[in-house]
């Protein structure tokens, strides 16, 4: 991808653009037999995450906002405990437009920087049956932990541990 991609916090006002941007993907995504997320999303939890510095947008140069992700702190994921306090990246979607261009590994960059200066793990998690996702998130140096029931579906765990200073 040649074009420039900028992340920054999400403010209030890109709130109604986000939740559009959700909506699009998640139809997507249940066009193709994913079950990532229901629809429509959740305005409310869009504020309440934007209130709490925890959403992103990804953009293009021309402010175009392309993607969304979240990042907050997690002491578990389901029945597995996680040593002391550690970043969960959840909510990633990239419309289908810049799907595979290179926008979503802008973002696992993105958070990978934040717990390297943070000095604590990365944890994020997918719908088991996305193998296109999974694939993606190995390739872009997460390792895969597990799969775990949730809620009548099973979604597979990764973790990102950067390298430790020595």
């Amino acid at each position: 991808m040649d074009e420039q991609l900028l992340i920054r916090e999400i403010r209030i006002e890109d709130v109604e653009r986000v939740s559009g941007l959700l909506n699009k993907v998640t139809k997507d995504l249940i066009k193709r037999g994913i079950n990532q997320w229901e629809y429509p999303f959740d305005r409310e939890l869009l504020l309440e995450q934007a209130r709490h510095h925890h959403s992103y947008v990804v953009t293009t140069e021309e402010k175009e906002i392309i993607g969304t992700f979240c990042i907050k702190d997690i002491e578990q994921i389901n029945d597995l405990s996680l040593k002391g306090l550690n970043k969960y990246l959840y909510q990633l979607a990239i419309i289908p437009e810049y799907q595979g261009k290179n926008a979503g590994a802008v973002v696992l960059s993105f958070a990978y920087k934040l717990v390297k200066k943070l000095n604590t793990a990365l944890y994020l998690d997918c719908w088991a049956g996305n193998e296109k996702l999974k694939q993606f998130y190995l390739r872009n140096g997460m390792s895969y932990i597990g799969d775990f029931q949730e809620e009548g579906y099973f979604i597979s765990v990764f973790t990102y541990n950067h390298p430790q200073k020595g």
